[in-house]
């Protein structure tokens, strides 16, 4: 039964025929003039066997001399599609079905190169199948004196096909490393002689295609590929630009192999590249196995279905290739977190031993070009025109290095110090002229927050600060950035403090806008507490360490600062209760002013003497607080003194004038009309009692009315002949009316209840 025909993508213009060069009655099977879009004859063990032989050659003849893969992909897919037809490749992964399977199918066909085939007539064909109607034939094959087995698949879309079994290809590797030091067989079917290493050096040099992250096989070929590929272009260019694209693509292929998922995010920023360069060199020390010798995809896979190989550990060597077991990259195999982190570790104990001779290419000196060469071409020039003695290192730096780093250091403090200092002098002079301005004036603790960020960039490209000192130097900066970062916080809940209370139904003294401040302030502490525990996270530190230092620390805080603490609670409570409001009079402690400022500690009241008072809020919120600001009018009581022998007629008369000058008077309000009564009847004097309330309370108003008022009494009482009494102990020397000296008592009682 023939294998359905696939659709190529692109057909290669020419089939070479190729035949079989020895055994009798073979010949006559070969793929000479095929379709390229023509399958693999799958119909019995004998039309696998010899399909897959012939295009296996036919797939060497196209490959041989070749020096890239450029171009070949289309000019061999017919070749690679019918090498593919042989095997059943249920077991792999389907999308790498075509790259393992290719790998596989190039050491069986080594194989078979290498040991005797069977005659052609020992090996089941179609006609032998078929012994009666419904009466099939064998339903497995295996090549005599080997473990290499073709089986009729039973079910799915190749059902009654011949194929090389799952166990086959998976083990083909394997078979390989059995007979690779065998010669190749003079007679049967032709053979492709260094099929194996056509195939690698055009494919597995420079192609991330077939070199993925499926197997330790693949990942090692990829990370060595692509780390050479990129000393090449280092012995070239004397340096890598960040700004190169090919290089950056060959940089990330390289990065792409290792697991970086337990390295902090300070830490990344060179760990990684520290850790490429030092396998890289650890491996170019130590003797590789051959390729057929490292796990493949088709050794990864577990023939019950379960996990599979877990881990490989390269030879001699602690540096380890591991399945990842979570996250989006699960099922790779990557260098193992602890190969990224304890790879300089690795490489220091191996450094002092020669680079290998034999095997893959080496990059010899990548260590320290890593270590020293800036990748700036124009500060690669300069460094190139320095002295030697410029080179020599002391702590882990070369001495041009110290040199950059001091000056970048007093460069980037001068530049935080400039911000800061403007943006303070700024913020405090516009904070309470112009609100815009004001929030402007945040682009300072901005330009100082990203300052560290650029010294670290200017650290990793321009001064080449790697390894040790490079992580003490990034971790200083992100530790600057972050305290930065919590600065511009709470610059910022200030602003928008401001901004909200620029609103017009808030008052900009009142205790609504202390709330506001209040809650800005809380919610930029909330916000720079979660930056300090997620920056601490970033720099390595365990969240329960972060948490436990937090409350260490705040409990040491609280308890040095208690009376702070005592004054926030007091003012929370203030603002809470409003018993009293900034621009309001009030009278506490003795103390008799107008509240200017109710601030996070203390309330600030300015005396009516003009003195200026700051009380703690916690003692506000437990003192009697007397509000003469909130009062809804300015009630006087005043009592007018007559003689006690004035007449009954003038005293009614005085009531008539009192009332008059009372009625509908101006500020009066129809809930408190004046009261005017006859109330005291003493020995010396005759009382009239008057009260009224001024709305609204407007102190100097009402003391103009007052006034008024007090006149106009006076006036129409001289003019009625109604005297007051005279004050007490009043003593008149002169003669009056011809009569003597007249002693009176008068008192002056009166008050203004609320003044």
């Amino acid at each position: 039964m023939a294998r359905p025909t696939r659709l190529a993508a692109l057909c290669a213009p020419i089939v070479l025929s190729l035949g079989w060069a020895g055994a009798p009655g073979l010949q006559a099977l070969g793929a000479d003039g095929l379709h390229p879009l023509e399958p693999s004859d799958t119909s019995s063990p004998r039309a696998t066997l010899v399909s897959f032989i012939d295009s296996c050659n036919e797939f060497h003849a196209l490959v041989e001399g070749a020096e890239n893969a450029d171009g070949l992909d289309a000019i061999t897919l017919p070749a690679r599609q019918r090498i593919l037809d042989c095997l059943d490749l249920t077991e792999l992964p389907r999308d790498l079905r075509e790259s393992a399977g290719t790998e596989s199918a190039m050491y069986l066909k080594e194989v078979l190169d290498r040991i005797e085939l069977p005659p052609t007539g020992e090996i089941p064909d179609a006609e032998g199948i078929t012994v009666a109607a419904g009466t099939t034939g064998p339903l497995r094959w295996r090549i005599p004196r080997t473990r290499i087995e073709i089986a009729r698949v039973e079910e799915g879309p190749h059902q009654g096909e011949y194929l090389l079994t799952p166990e086959t290809v998976r083990l083909a590797s394997e078979f390989y490393e059995c007979v690779k030091q065998l010669p190749y067989r003079e007679q049967g079917p032709r053979v492709s002689e260094g099929l194996c290493e056509a195939y690698v050096s055009v494919y597995d040099r420079g192609s991330s295609d077939l070199a993925d992250t499926s197997s330790p096989r693949g990942t090692l070929s990829l990370f060595l590929n692509s780390m050479n590929e990129l000393y090449s272009a280092v012995c070239v260019k004397k340096t890598i630009e960040r700004g190169d694209p090919e290089a950056m693509a060959i940089a990330l292929r390289a990065a792409s192999c290792l697991d970086v998922g337990e390295l902090t995010g300070y830490s990344s920023y060179g760990s990684g590249a520290e850790a490429l360069v030092c396998i890289k060199e650890v491996l170019d020390r130590v003797p590789l196995p051959p390729p057929e010798a490292i796990p493949g995809l088709e050794d990864v896979q577990s023939g019950n279905g379960g996990e599979g190989l877990a881990r490989w550990q390269v030879p001699r060597t602690r540096i380890t290739i591991a399945r990842v077991q979570e996250g989006p990259r699960r099922g790779e195999y990557l260098f193992s977190p602890d190969t990224v982190k304890r790879a300089p570790q690795f490489y220091e104990e191996i450094k002092e031993r020669p680079y290998r001779t034999d095997g893959r290419e080496v990059s010899k000196g990548l260590h320290d070009f890593w270590l020293s060469t800036p990748h700036n071409p124009a500060i690669a020039w300069l460094v190139d025109q320095l002295p030697e003695w410029s080179e020599s290192r002391r702590l882990g730096l070369a001495l041009w290095q110290w040199a950059g780093l001091v000056l970048a250091v007093l460069i980037s403090l001068g530049l935080m110090f400039t911000a800061y200092r403007i943006g303070r002098t700024r913020g405090e002079r516009f904070r309470q002229t112009n609100l815009l301005r004001y929030c402007m004036t945040l682009i300072f603790p901005l330009v100082a927050m990203l300052v560290p960020l650029a010294f670290k960039y200017a650290a990793w490209e321009y001064l080449t600060i790697r390894s040790d000192a490079g992580h003490v130097v990034f971790f200083t900066a992100d530790v600057i950035f972050l305290l930065a970062l919590i600065v511009l916080l709470l610059g910022m809940s200030s602003r928008i403090a401001e901004a909200i209370i620029a609103m017009p139904q808030i008052h900009p003294q009142g205790l609504d806008a202390q709330f506001t401040r209040i809650i800005c302030r809380a919610i930029g502490i909330v916000a720079a507490v979660i930056v300090f525990l997620e920056g601490g996270r970033h720099l390595g530190f365990p969240i329960t360490t972060l948490l436990a230092g937090a409350g260490i620390g705040g409990l040491a805080v609280a308890l040095a600062a208690q009376s702070l603490i005592k004054g926030l609670f007091g003012t929370v409570t203030i603002l809470f209760d409003k018993p009293y409001q900034s621009g309001e009079r009030i009278v506490v402690k003795g103390y008799d002013g107008v509240v200017e400022e109710i601030g996070m500690h203390a309330t600030k009241i300015r005396l009516l003497t003009g003195h200026l008072v700051s009380i703690p809020n916690d003692q506000m919120a437990d003192s009697e607080i007397e509000n003469v600001g909130r009062r809804p009018h300015i009630r006087r009581t005043a009592v007018i003194e007559m003689p006690s022998d004035t007449p009954t007629a003038k005293v009614k008369r005085a009531l008539e004038i009192v009332r008059t000058a009372l009625k509908d008077h101006e500020g009066m309000h129809e809930d408190f009309p004046p009261r005017v009564f006859l109330r005291d009847l003493k020995e010396s004097s005759i009382g009239i009692l008057m009260i009224y309330w001024y709305h609204p309370p407007e102190y100097w108003e009402f003391l103009a009315f007052s006034e008024k008022v007090n006149l106009q009494i006076m006036e129409r009482l001289e003019a009625d002949g109604i005297e007051f009494a005279a004050p007490a102990l009043r003593v008149h020397t002169g003669a009056r009316d011809g009569r003597g000296p007249r002693a009176g008592v008068s008192r002056d009682n009166q008050s203004e209840e609320g003044s």
